[in-house]
């Protein structure tokens, strides 16, 4: 499928918000979709919703589907630079 599902993470990624946005990551996986993740607003993310992301990262390269990442938030990539997740969502130019 040629499509990209687009999830956009909003201003809050926790805990409270994994189970919706695993729940597109799982359609669009199953869909053989490539994803976008909309990262640019977060202003709070804890620790589960950077384990979803980075376990759906590693699945989907596993399955040979695309993960493209938008412009970072401050907040994000301190919070993984914090716990030395960062190379799992930069971007080779």
């Amino acid at each position: 499928m040629n499509s990209i599902c687009e999830i956009p993470c909003g201003e809050q990624l926790t805990i409270t918000h994994c189970a919706d946005i695993y729940a597109q990551l799982l359609l669009a996986m199953t869909e053989g979709q490539a994803v976008s993740i909309d990262v640019s607003q977060v202003e709070r993310v804890d620790t589960a919703a950077l384990q979803l992301l980075y376990g759906f990262q590693r699945e989907a390269k596993a399955q040979g589907l695309v993960t493209i990442w938008s412009q970072a938030s401050k907040v994000f990539c301190d919070a993984v630079d914090i716990l030395g997740m960062d190379q799992f969502y930069l971007q080779k130019a």
